[in-house]
């Protein structure tokens, strides 16, 4: 049977007024997947910018890593 490693992460609310704005390309739309939060379209966006280590989007939250700390925000409402 395979072993499954888990990533075991503590997880910080994001402060309300900060808010992040990111373009995502045609490309990003072909290669993601929106119902992978590791392949999501604005996740593949989010990896791009500068200070951004690893992301993740669903329907209910976007997690974004800086270093070893993972910030948790609220979705846009069309994600």
């Amino acid at each position: 049977m395979p072993k499954i490693e888990l990533d075991c992460f503590n997880d910080t609310e994001a402060a309300e007024s900060e808010e992040i704005t990111v373009a995502v390309s045609a490309d990003d739309l072909e290669a993601g997947d929106m119902k992978n939060p590791e392949r999501h379209p604005v996740a593949i966006a989010l990896r791009r910018q500068r200070g951004v280590d690893d992301a993740r989007v669903s329907k209910r939250e976007v997690l974004i890593r800086r270093g070893n700390r993972w910030l948790r925000y609220n979705p846009p409402k069309p994600v």
